[in-house]
């Protein structure tokens, strides 16, 4: 208002000087006075604008270190001026938490064990761990496409890997082997999608697997040569020496032989004949499970299948005097399999739970449950349950060896050829046991209509 009041005065003062004198000096004097007074006014309602203005403008990169003075200012501004101090010191405050979070997670990130790698569609990184550096033999990771030089399959399988996939990936990274198990999420970040990819080097924990599978797997057959040879060797040295001793001797001198004599040979070849047709057979089961034919994946009716298992098998239950059970899904549920194989593998696991629960007290029964688990409709199983004693625990681990058994009578490869087939039919195959029941869960591929 004062400034208004002036800028009037002003000019009703130019106006009086300049028609009512000759004061030309005084007039310019006035004139310019007006000037000044115009453009202080100007420049006074125009300060709201520079002070939003500027306030935007730090706002708009970040920066919330700007305040305003609140004192000896026109109480007009005052008020503003303290909500602009406000609002800076709340961006201030998400801002700090922001980047605490960040640092907290960033913290996590490295401590894990496993490789983590963030990017975006563009493959521009966003979030790398040591553990990735270290594991690639990279100081720095900015986009994924210098990851080239090392391995154009591993920039390949980053870029082309869906959401909770995994993939195997084999790469050399300075003279060293890797074999990299690489699993993904896609999620959405701001409305931009970006995929998290872990990386872990698993080469170290398969041949440590798979050496001690091959010792379990030599063990077992270093047992099962020696129990064929021991007596072999042993009866061969015997009736080496009483064929010298007794038959040699005898025949030189003209001497009748003892029918007794002739009764041990014959004893002793036969039981070295035994062995030796036990040790042939020890091969074949072995040579049958090195060369399991390729399963060939169809689709196959689930309630059909486990049905003709049953008249397959009805007559030697009966004998055994064990009930079979049968829950049977929906006549049009199929999955995908090979069906001799998997019919194959059924015989093998109701004839070991059949075998199991012989002289229980209660009723013998072996029952069969075929379903679709719950929150996963593109998978099957099959679980196959007896209500014998249960597998103890030492030797648990070891049924799926191949050649290891408990039986008088057992090969040893039903449960390592059935484990083979169902993996070769893309699915798993699970046992969980306990007193007075053992399941052997089967998990094979949906196939939906």
């Amino acid at each position: 208002m004062l400034r208004l009041i002036l800028l009037v005065a002003g000019v009703v003062g130019l106006l009086l000087v300049l028609f009512r004198t000759d004061w030309y000096l005084t007039t310019l004097v006035l004139f310019l006075l007006l000037l000044f007074q115009l453009y202080d006014l100007i420049h006074f309602v125009e300060r709201t604008n520079r002070d939003i203005s500027s306030f935007l403008q730090s706002i708009r990169h970040s920066d919330f270190t700007q305040r305003f003075a609140t004192e000896g200012v026109n109480p007009s501004y005052r008020e503003l001026y303290q909500s602009f101090n406000d609002i800076s010191e709340a961006f201030q405050r998400v801002k700090t938490e922001k980047q605490a979070h960040y640092h907290y997670l960033q913290a996590i990130v490295e401590q894990v064990g496993v490789g983590i790698l963030s990017f975006d569609e563009d493959g521009e990184v966003q979030l790398v761990n040591h553990v990735t550096r270290e594991l690639l033999h990279v100081p720095h990771l900015r986009h994924i496409n210098s990851l080239e030089r090392i391995s154009r399959e591993l920039v390949q399988a980053l870029y082309t890997i869906g959401h909770e996939e995994k993939r195997l990936v084999t790469l050399q990274v300075n003279d060293e082997q890797l074999l990299l198990n690489l699993s993904a999420t896609e999620l959405q970040l701001q409305g931009q999608p970006v995929r998290i990819v872990t990386l872990q080097n698993i080469k170290s924990e398969l041949e440590e697997q798979e050496l001690q599978t091959w010792q379990k797997v030599i063990r077992v057959l270093t047992h099962e040569i020696m129990n064929s040879m021991t007596p072999v060797v042993s009866l061969a040295t015997t009736l080496s020496n009483l064929l010298e001793t007794e038959v040699v001797t005898k025949y030189k001198a003209s001497e009748s032989i003892e029918e007794e004599v002739l009764e041990d040979m014959q004893a002793g070849l036969k039981t070295i004949e035994k062995r030796s047709a036990g040790m042939l057979h020890f091969v074949k089961n072995y040579r049958r499970l090195m060369r399991l034919p390729a399963s060939e994946l169809r689709p196959v009716r689930v309630a059909e299948l486990l049905r003709n298992v049953r008249t397959l098998l009805q007559q030697q239950l009966e004998e055994q005097h064990v009930s079979l059970k049968l829950y049977l899904p929906d006549e049009k549920t199929e999955v995908l399999a090979d069906a001799e194989q998997l019919e194959q593998v059924l015989i093998n696991l109701i004839k070991n739970g059949v075998e199991a629960c012989q002289g229980q007290e209660d009723k013998p029964c072996v029952e069969i449950v075929a379903f679709v688990p719950e929150n996963e409709r593109d998978k099957f199983r099959i679980d196959v349950t007896d209500n014998g004693p249960g597998i103890p625990d030492e030797v648990l681990d070891k049924i799926f060896i191949p050649f290891y058994t408990t039986k008088k009578q057992g090969s040893g490869i039903g449960l390592s050829l059935s484990r083979q087939i169902i993996q070769q039919h893309g699915g798993t195959i699970r046992v969980h046991t306990q007193p007075g029941q053992t399941t052997f869960s089967l998990g094979l591929k949906r196939i939906f209509e």
